[in-house]
């Protein structure tokens, strides 16, 4: 699996053609810790058993399941989404004032 620490949106837009395209999973690294994993749509769904079933993801279908996949993670409302993107955008900032430096 390849891992990369994302810099700006044009390193995030070439990772995500590069899971794509080439079907990979791709770790994200933040502060040489492994945090997130990038990977396809297909891939995604093939994880969670829907590809085998040739069933296509609709828009609603993904809300409802992402929405039960942040519950079961804890984030059972909006305003703790909203915190928690509001984190991670704070996390990316600081790494990216680090790289800076």
């Amino acid at each position: 699996m390849l891992e990369a620490t994302v810099r700006d949106n044009q390193e995030l837009s070439q990772l995500i053609q590069q899971a794509t395209s080439k079907r990979e999973a791709i770790t994200l690294v933040q502060e040489d810790q492994q945090k997130a994993v990038l990977l396809s749509l297909e891939m995604f769904q093939a994880l969670i058993g829907i590809s085998d079933r040739r069933e296509n993801l609709s828009a609603e279908r993904f809300a409802a399941m992402s929405h039960q996949l942040f519950t079961k993670s804890g984030y059972d409302s909006p305003d703790k989404i909203m915190q928690l993107i509001q984190e991670v955008k704070q996390e990316l900032a600081t790494e990216r004032e680090q790289c800076l430096k």
